[in-house]
């Protein structure tokens, strides 16, 4: 048989090669190849069965060496009941959010920022619905400037929902913002500039690492 030609035999294992923890460029696979990683998921397997505890299960190390024991963590505490996580609260404005605090509902305007009186409104509507937190998208010096007008607005109303302040592109503008919103939400891959086109998806280490320093520029 010619190096590299597909057996007919193999076609059906053609494609699978992700599942057997072989590169995508593979073209075929020897049956030395399978039978040695059924026999490696069989070994872990009679040595994790053979623990007695339940709670605790044994790995096998990549190296030579013996079994490790570790805890066996659970997915869901109990399939039958919502059970919450330990976490450390956060304050956003006056709203506590985490822990043993209640699941907070947020939602976002849709009215132009710079429609002072009309995002006032919407804002006003959403609380009277019962939502905790209100996100405002804020593009630029002008949306920032509104903000001011809006937070006052809606003291002087006796609304004190907390706002979120949405920023993309403008670490100016989120600086700004931040003496009157409650909280700023930022996405780090473009908070930084303009620049993020994603026509570049392969970094080395030294270009990450300059990415990393200009965001924190």
């Amino acid at each position: 048989m010619a190096s590299g030609t597909v057996p007919a035999s193999f076609m059906g294992l053609k494609g699978r090669e992700s599942g057997l923890g072989f590169a995508k460029s593979v073209d075929f696979v020897r049956v030395s190849d399978v039978q040695r990683v059924k026999s490696q998921r069989k070994r872990i397997a009679v040595i994790r069965n053979s623990t007695p505890n339940p709670e605790i299960t044994q790995l096998e190390p990549a190296s030579e060496g013996s079994p490790l024991l570790v805890p066996r963590q659970k997915y869901c505490e109990s399939l039958h009941k919502t059970m919450r996580r330990k976490t450390r609260t956060v304050m956003v404005g006056n709203v506590a959010l985490g822990s043993e605090h209640p699941i907070r509902i947020q939602t976002m305007t849709t009215t132009d920022t710079k429609d002072v009186s009309g995002t006032v409104e919407e804002v006003m509507r959403i609380a009277d619905k019962g939502a905790d937190i209100v996100r405002i998208t804020v593009q630029g010096k002008k949306e920032a400037d509104a903000c001011f007008e809006i937070k006052n607005s809606l003291v002087q109303k006796s609304y004190n929902i907390p706002l979120v302040a949405d920023i993309h592109f403008a670490p100016s503008v989120a600086l700004r913002v931040a003496e009157c919103f409650d909280k700023i939400r930022v996405n780090p891959g473009n908070f930084a500039d303009r620049r993020a086109q994603f026509e570049k998806l392969d970094y080395t280490e030294e270009d990450y690492q300059k990415e990393l320093e200009h965001i924190e520029e």
